[in-house]
């Protein structure tokens, strides 16, 4: 191998990089220990040190360290620019800091470096291989030094993949301890590894789920816990307190329900933590969620807007956009006194795409309280009489979905069967491409099942519309309250119950408007709310 002190008569610029995958390493200093030899290496060898670069939690087995956004990808593209025509050193402690994906991927690594001026330099062992280079050795060297690195990788993965493996199949197979300290926030793993519940924290997020399907919103939610001071669950001494973001994240975790999800993403299905949401309760908080990603419009004013998310364009189907004018003004009489007048102002409708200029020239607006009182008074005589053995459309139109897909995947495990037995007979690469072809489509339809059977949880959970009504009704009352907390509460009820019993609401150019509901009825009403024409259902 080359000795490296003679090397440079004129002196080029050195760069370190150093990289770590895991946790472990991390722990143990791993990118202070490489940068510190790197450096006392650069020193010992008179190279001029131009700069550093670190890649923390990158895996060199699987490439991460070289995708976008790492510090060698960035590195290897300012090569490739001819950024170091005159010549540079990266030092490393060893080539497997580059590269463990076999030795064809480190030798093309280093070669591309050379190629473009870089020198790479390995502390470990004290070699270099050079950018103008013919020694064979070196190669030679390289490349087996970059195999051995990937056997050791290799390795090292299927261990470790064998092991999480082996926790997987005895969580399967019943059992409740622990395998991770990483547990969510709301359980502790004792030192018998068992999972248990934290009470306070557990209070928590069932007063989260129980606000969230009355109706209240994250907003609101996250305001009640941080007015309190209820410690958020990021764990971090630096944590900002509760954000809607996190609020979100505990009313979609399914760990709620007890259930365990693989470092992939794979459900195991069988309850492995406590459960503490019943599934009632968590397909209610779902099928809100899905009616909560229809509202427009920003969210101080959802509570005094009972159409958020609903009230649509005529014209160009875009949502409807709440507006108060009015507020506070100021003014002096005419013996000097200042005086401050604040008015009540009104409140409309109008179509958020006119409002911004973008393709819609609907720019009527539309007085706000006549459309409430109108829709109200309209909604609250209605009755609807619920048949019990009635059939839930939306459910039974997912149901048939997901019949049609079960369906599929038993003929394609048919083929497959089919197809092995020819193989048996007569092997093919066509066969078994088939084989793998069919097994990926069985994936994808298993994951469109997932999918339904979700989408049929939340449709059944979700109030009947005779329940809606009356929940209108009793809330009505509530809706005008003195009470501030009550009055906004009442109207985010309201504004969910009206999400689900409304399948449709339109405003036309000249304040007309349209309701209508696939249960209860339609009726159209003129820009002053009086009733024009409908019918019940």
């Amino acid at each position: 191998m080359t000795d490296l002190s003679p090397i440079y008569s004129n002196i080029k610029p050195a760069y370190t990089y150093a990289r770590f995958s895991s946790a472990e390493q991390a722990k143990g200093y791993s990118l202070e220990r490489q940068l510190s030899t790197a450096r006392t290496y650069i020193e010992s060898k008179g190279w001029q040190f131009a700069g550093q670069m670190t890649d923390e939690g990158r895996s060199a087995f699987h490439g991460s360290n070289r995708d976008e956004g790492a510090a060698l990808y960035e590195f290897e593209a300012k090569a490739r620019a001819g950024h170091f025509k005159n010549g540079c050193i990266l030092v490393v402690e060893n080539i497997d800091r580059l590269s463990r994906q076999g030795p064809k991927a480190a030798a093309q690594l280093i070669w591309a470096l050379n190629e473009n001026g870089v020198d790479v330099a390995t502390y470990h062992d004290d070699q270099l291989y050079r950018a103008d280079a013919s020694d064979m050795l070196e190669i030679f060297g390289l490349i087996i030094k970059a195999s051995v690195a990937h056997d050791e990788s290799e390795k090292k993965s299927k261990r470790a993949k064998a092991s999480w493996d082996k926790k997987y199949d005895d969580i399967a197979a019943g059992s409740k301890k622990a395998i991770t300290q990483n547990v969510p926030a709301w359980l502790v793993v004792t030192p018998e590894k068992d999972i248990i519940e934290d009470k306070s924290r557990v209070a928590v997020v069932r007063e989260i789920f129980n606000s969230y399907v009355e109706g209240i919103g994250l907003h609101t939610i996250m305001k009640r816990l941080n007015e309190r001071g209820e410690p958020a669950f990021s764990g971090k001494a630096t944590s900002k307190g509760w954000s809607k973001s996190a609020i979100n994240h505990v009313l979609s975790n399914r760990s709620v329900l007890g259930e365990f999800a693989t470092q992939q993403g794979k459900h195991i299905p069988i309850v492995y933590y406590p459960q503490i949401i019943s599934l009632d309760l968590f397909n209610r908080a779902e099928a809100m969620r899905a009616t909560k990603s229809k509202t427009g419009g920003s969210s101080k004013y959802q509570g005094n807007n009972l159409f958020a998310g609903i009230a649509r364009c005529e014209h160009c189907e875009g949502p409807m956009g709440f507006v108060r004018d009015g507020g506070v003004s100021r003014y002096i009489t005419k013996s000097g006194e200042q005086k401050t007048y604040k008015s009540k102002g009104h409140a409309y409708l109008i179509c958020d795409a006119a409002r911004r200029g973008f393709g819609c020239d609907n720019k009527t607006h539309t007085p706000y309280h006549v459309i409430e009182s109108a829709t109200l008074r309209q909604l609250l005589w209605a009755t609807v009489e619920d048949d019990p053995d009635a059939s839930n459309p939306k459910a039974d139109a997912l149901q048939s979905k997901l019949d049609v897909a079960l369906h599929e995947i038993d003929l394609k495990h048919r083929q497959i069967n089919n197809i092995i037995d020819s193989m048996a007979e007569a092997p093919s690469k066509a066969m078994a491409s088939r084989v793998t072809t069919l097994e990926a489509e069985i994936e994808a339809l298993q994951s469109e099942c997932a999918g339904l059977q979700k989408e049929i949880a939340v449709e059944t959970a979700a109030p009947s519309t005779s329940d809606d009504l009356e929940e209108l009704r009793v809330l009505a009352e509530l809706l005008s309250s003195e009470d501030e907390d009550v009055r906004r509460a009442a109207r985010l009820k309201t504004n969910a119950a009206l999400k689900r019993v409304l399948d449709h609401m339109t405003i036309d150019r000249n304040g007309k408007f349209v309701i209508m509901s696939m249960d209860v009825g339609v009726w159209e009403f003129d820009r002053a709310g009086n009733y024009l024409n409908g019918q019940g259902l």
